[in-house]
């Protein structure tokens, strides 16, 4: 038996009763399992040079045998191990989700305080642009130092930002703690992703992952009605940030106790030398110069500004920068051009792409039209959010269930997009004369759902399309494409609606001094009385559902991408044999 038979897990345990014929076939199945399984070697026909997103796989790492680990995952012996590790991780889960949508109900009074409404989604997209950078790289520095030290490190960063967001001072100390934070919240669930693929195959994938998105769920559902609640409550929306400081200590300390996952072999400079630090450079600068410019055009400055030009150009010729970095000098590239231009590879980016940014665009302008033009308090305004937390996770979770029992996926994704377009849509219709509180709770739902279903289904569909050697290199992308989108959809249906609402108060004649105070200050807006209120507050109206008309359409765009996904055979449903008939019949 070879050496690596013998070896075994720290954290499941050992078990010599695996069959060489259960691991050959566990070992088939996790060949085409994920792109940073830990527990491939090469002969599987994974590069371990070909990672472009999480780290190589390389049996070493866990210290354990394919079909050991899967017999006993599969089997439960270890099941009160593994919850325990899990769950560990899963506060990190709970911790991101909560992080998410606590922040959104707080917009409109982080921005009424520091007279900012104007920009104030750079309190979201300050995150999402560190979390962007810095996620792809934590599979490879947990493969350099371990699953521990870089859990540990994104923790510990996490918890710093929210400290520092609590006691900022200005609106640019909070961007600044924000970013600080997105250091560490990249890391939160990737990390988690990376230790269930180490630990879990493919048969038991969808059943912890639906696990952990109902972490994901609560943790979502809860921040939004807490973060209003803060914010109405007299405690203020600095606790919004501050109440995440002990859940970090909690998550600090319990991986600090169950997770020893070691680092794989090599040398920390070999391995660093892999980290594709150039394309997150060049990656990050060209999106935040494109938002800048996106967010100052037509805002603060005329869009033929040189500041705001500069931004624009600047941003694309990074993105130049940025595919030629990875196309000729980066050794394991972020974003492998190969990759990309393949058809399913290349359209399941774009579509998680389109769908992130109609995601994020709901997240972050619901509470906003709520608190503006519904009137509602913070803490309502949040518990809206909720349907869709709840169906995100909960037709993700079913659609991994329905796709694991028939091997199918085609016409539930092509339903699941149908949803981003109606969904949004019907957001269109809302008028705070007209629309019942069961009308608001209707709609809600189907954005989360078309989100949860499609990145769900996705994931699969490329999976099943890629070879095991290219599938590292096609998951990055899609993680890389969503990352952007999901910064993409606060900033650009920010810029959308100061732009508009510019546009519908001067057309409604409201005094351009007033105007100013209602696009820096939402709080200004129910300080108005008389027709003066009506027109600012119709103005609000249809700038919102400008926003929801945008967001319709980049989820027509992800609708439309989700048509050209093939649909392949899944492991475990190979198509049945045609029987053979009996001689007699011959």
């Amino acid at each position: 038996m070879p050496a690596a038979q013998n070896e075994r897990t720290p954290l499941l345990g050992n078990n010599n009763q695996a069959s060489s014929s259960a691991a050959a076939e566990d070992n088939a199945v996790l060949a085409h399992e994920s792109a940073f399984s830990a527990i491939q070697g090469a002969e599987h026909g994974v590069d371990p040079n070909s990672s472009a997103f999480l780290p190589p796989p390389d049996r070493s790492q866990l210290n354990v045998t394919p079909g050991e680990a899967v017999s006993e995952a599969e089997h439960g012996r270890p099941l009160g191990m593994l919850l325990l590790v899990m769950g560990a991780m899963w506060i990190g889960t709970f911790l991101a989700a909560l992080d998410g949508t606590i922040v959104a109900t707080i917009l409109g009074t982080v921005g009424s305080e520091f007279g900012v409404s104007k920009t104030v989604g750079w309190l979201g997209t300050s995150y999402l642009l560190t979390q962007t950078a810095f996620q792809p790289l934590y599979g490879r520095l947990s493969d350099i130092f371990g699953r521990k030290p870089a859990t540990l490190f994104a923790s510990s960063v996490f918890l710093v930002g929210s400290l520092f967001c609590g006691l900022s001072r200005s609106f640019t100390q909070l961007c600044v703690a924000r970013a600080i934070a997105g250091i560490g919240g990249g890391g939160l669930t990737s990390m988690a992703t990376i230790v269930t693929s180490d630990l879990v195959s493919l048969k038991a994938r969808g059943t912890w992952q639906g696990l952990g998105n109902l972490v994901f769920a609560t943790g979502a559902a809860i921040g939004g009605p807490l973060g209003g609640a803060l914010a109405d409550g007299g405690i203020g929306w600095r606790w919004a940030f501050l109440v995440q400081v002990p859940l970090c200590m909690i998550h600090f300390g319990m991986v600090s106790w169950k997770i020893n996952i070691p680092a794989g072999p090599g040398s920390v400079s070999e391995k660093l030398r892999r980290v594709d630090v150039w394309g997150a450079l060049s990656l990050v600068s060209s999106v935040a110069l494109v938002l800048v410019g996106l967010n100052l055009g037509g805002n603060e400055l005329p869009w033929g500004h040189p500041a705001v030009l500069s931004s624009l150009i600047g941003g694309i010729l990074l993105a130049g920068v940025f595919v030629y970095v990875e196309k000729n000098v980066a050794r394991e590239p972020l974003m492998p051009m190969s990759v990309l231009f393949n058809r399913t590879p290349g359209f399941v980016s774009l579509a998680c792409w389109f769908i992130s940014i109609s995601q994020f665009g709901i997240l972050f302008n619901v509470p906003l039209y709520f608190t503006a033009v519904a009137g509602t308090s913070a803490s309502r305004a949040g518990m809206h959010l909720i349907p869709n937390a709840v169906t995100a996770s909960a037709c993700s979770l079913g659609s991994g269930l329905i796709m694991g029992r028939t091997g199918k996926y085609r016409k539930m994704m092509l339903a699941a997009g149908s949803l981003a377009v109606l969904g949004p849509l019907g957001m269109c219709m809302w008028d705070p004369k007209r629309t019942s509180e069961f009308a608001y709770w209707f709609t809600m739902p189907w954005g989360g759902a078309a989100f949860g279903s499609i990145l769900t289904i996705t994931l699969v569909a490329l999976i099943a399309s890629v070879d095991p050697k290219d599938m590292a290199p096609a998951t990055g992308v899609t993680y890389l494409f969503r990352a952007v989108g999901s910064v993409l959809g606060i900033s650009l249906s920010n810029t959308l609606l100061q732009n508009s609402l510019k546009a519908n108060l001067r057309y409604r004649h409201v005094p351009a001094e007033i105007a100013e105070q209602i696009r820096d200050n939402v709080g200004f807006l129910h300080q108005l009385t008389g027709e003066l209120h009506k027109h600012a507050v119709q103005a609000y109206q249809d700038s919102m559902h400008a926003v929801f008309v945008w967001i319709a359409l980049t989820g027509f765009l992800a609708f439309v991408c989700l048509f050209f996904i093939e649909e392949k055979p899944l492991p475990g449903h190979q198509p049945a044999a045609r029987p053979q008939r009996d001689n007699a019949e011959d």
